[in-house]
């Protein structure tokens, strides 16, 4: 009965957190240039969504690696960027938090992180 609770808090849990989106961004330099010589900024993008059997398909929110690049570059372009050079980029599936429920109610991130120039 107690696994029980905690499937179904764990559920509820990553059903209110599916689907979000965490977005940093850094300025500061120190005034330092990118390597092409111009200011630059520096985005990183989070996803999180909840997926059915290992990541065959999205029950809550899309974390996948090309729906994190677009939100990336959607926020880069609306802060005005023209160019963009992605550092760093992963996607995760979380099918050990909590096994065997999370084997059937699998969490997904991903992350995009990027350099551009305004």
């Amino acid at each position: 009965m107690k696994t029980l609770i905690r499937f179904v808090f764990l559920s509820g849990l990553l059903l209110v957190a599916s689907g979000c989106t965490f977005t940093s961004k850094a300025d500061q330099f120190n005034g330092l240039p990118g390597a092409d010589g111009k200011a630059v900024s520096h985005l990183n993008v989070s996803k999180l969504s909840l997926t059915l059997l290992f990541g065959s398909s999205q029950l809550a929110g899309d974390a996948t690696l090309d729906a994190t690049v677009s939100e990336m570059t959607s926020e880069a372009k609306s802060d005005g960027a023209n160019t963009v050079r992605i550092v760093q980029s992963d996607e995760s599936l979380y099918w050990w938090v909590f096994p065997p429920f999370s084997f059937i109610l699998t969490p997904m991130m991903s992350n995009v992180a990027a350099d551009y120039t305004r």
